[in-house]
């Protein structure tokens, strides 16, 4: 396994917050030191999906599905709404007793590294508070995924007083 060099959780933090519409939006920003090709490899590839975030599939063509499976948490189902690789993956994300949103993915290249945005729009302010922390963890996760280790063991009360 290799050491991730990591920076401090609240560098990492996302913000939720009114878009350039009006509308409640989760934004995260996340600077990756691989190249977008790596990143998309493990955004969209089934059998990388399960290594860093069990539960999550991804059909990555237009009109495939996109499952967020938490268990006895819950389930987020989706259809994907467009493909452009290694740059954008979007799709709907329905979650029971929530209004239908959609998440974007969007890569860039950064020097020789990737800029990772997700956005996941539109929420309402209550369960986006909820939602950040989970993002939170799963950006967390594909990072040392895609820098070799293993996902580290979320400290899921600093996260909450992050987005509290």
């Amino acid at each position: 396994m290799c050491p991730v060099d990591r920076a401090p959780l609240d560098d990492l933090k996302g913000t939720v917050g009114l878009g350039p519409d009006g509308a409640w939006q989760i934004r995260f920003e996340r600077r990756l030191r691989h190249s977008p090709e790596r990143v998309w490899q493990a955004l969209v590839d089934p059998d990388e999906q399960g290594r860093w975030l069990p539960g999550v599939t991804i059909d990555a063509r237009v009109g495939g599905v996109a499952v967020y499976d938490f268990g006895e948490e819950g389930r987020a189902e989706g259809t994907v709404r467009a493909v452009e690789p290694p740059s954008v993956l979007e799709h709907s994300w329905s979650w029971p007793g929530e209004e239908d949103s959609v998440v974007r993915w969007e890569l860039r290249a950064e020097d020789d590294a990737t800029v990772l945005v997700l956005l996941h729009r539109p929420v309402r302010p209550e369960p986006a508070v909820h939602y950040c922390l989970g993002w939170h963890v799963m950006l967390d996760a594909l990072d040392a995924h895609v820098g070799g280790g293993e996902p580290a063991e979320p400290d899921y009360d600093h996260l909450a007083s992050l987005y509290a």
